[in-house]
């Protein structure tokens, strides 16, 4: 299973635009989906923030917003994805319920 962390300006990070001029943060790769759980924009409404969705939908991979802050949560609401509920950490045992929005590769 794939599962793990991408820091800002590794190759990974560049090939979809996740950098540090741009933004603060990490994202975090679970098989085929990225989760933003904690992302700042450097430049906020100057449009990184979605060309870095679209460029992660590009390759093919799906979009998770766990637990998202408002303005995200609107964000998210603005780009087609699904709110949902899933366990937190099932594989550590924590079932509590979360919200997430996700966006699916190909569509909602």
């Amino acid at each position: 299973m794939i599962d793990y962390c991408i820091d800002l300006d590794t190759p990974e990070a560049i090939e979809i635009g996740f950098t540090s001029d741009k933004f603060d943060g990490y994202l975090w790769r679970k098989e085929n989906c990225i989760s933003i759980s904690f992302i700042i924009s450097r430049y906020p409404g100057q449009g990184n923030l979605s060309k870095l969705f679209d460029a992660i939908t590009a390759k093919g991979i799906d979009i998770k917003v766990p637990n998202p802050f408002p303005r995200m949560e609107s964000i998210c609401k603005k780009k087609g994805f699904i709110k949902i509920q899933e366990p937190f950490a099932p594989e550590h045992g924590i079932n509590d319920l979360i919200e997430a929005w996700v966006h699916k590769y190909g569509g909602t």
